[in-house]
């Protein structure tokens, strides 16, 4: 895989989720994940931990290969009913309000990008001191919150997920393509 280009590392720096998406026996999954983005001498890794009871886990026991999806899209729900939600009437919006979405919308770089990657289920086990790295990587994450994901992490019921990319594919609104 050759090297990523610095819009999609500072994505994947930035970005506070992704989608993994897991498959076993033909059924396809979607999460929707905290993660921790790792570019080290041997690639470039997403680090998530997940409950063992869970259907990615059993996923990806069964099957290691997954893909994730990270965006800088927007989306955001427009509220045409003129309420606002309590249901009392919408007050006129600041035109200065408006002009700063407008500007924010236009900053956007609206790309996706692709991942393809194979994950390994971190062993502390057999591991100790692989384990210990990606966990210290993803508990000092700064884009999750420091209490839950410390909590979160360090159950005895989660895993501890490396995901090495083998390929990458970002895609613009304009449906240009780059593989890497």
């Amino acid at each position: 895989m050759s090297e990523l280009p610095g819009s999609v590392t500072n994505l994947l720096k930035s970005t506070r989720f992704i989608h993994l998406a897991t498959c076993k026996d033909n059924v396809p999954h979607v999460s929707l994940m905290n993660y921790t983005y790792y570019h080290g001498s041997e690639g470039d890794y997403i680090i998530i931990s997940t409950p063992k009871k869970t259907t990615k886990y059993e996923n990806i026991v069964a099957n290691p290969i997954v893909s994730l999806l990270v965006h800088d899209w927007i989306s955001a729900k427009d509220n045409n009913s003129g309420e606002d939600k309590s249901g009392a009437p919408n007050e006129r919006r600041n035109s200065l309000f408006e002009m700063l979405a407008n500007i924010n919308k236009n900053e956007l770089g609206r790309v996706s990008v692709m991942i393809t990657g194979t994950s390994t289920i971190l062993d502390k086990e057999k591991d100790a001191t692989s384990f210990e790295f990606y966990k210290s990587l993803h508990l000092n994450n700064s884009k999750i919150d420091q209490v839950q994901s410390k909590n979160y992490i360090e159950c005895d019921g989660n895993a501890l997920i490396a995901i090495k990319f083998d390929s990458v594919k970002v895609t613009d609104t304009d449906n240009n393509i780059e593989l890497y």
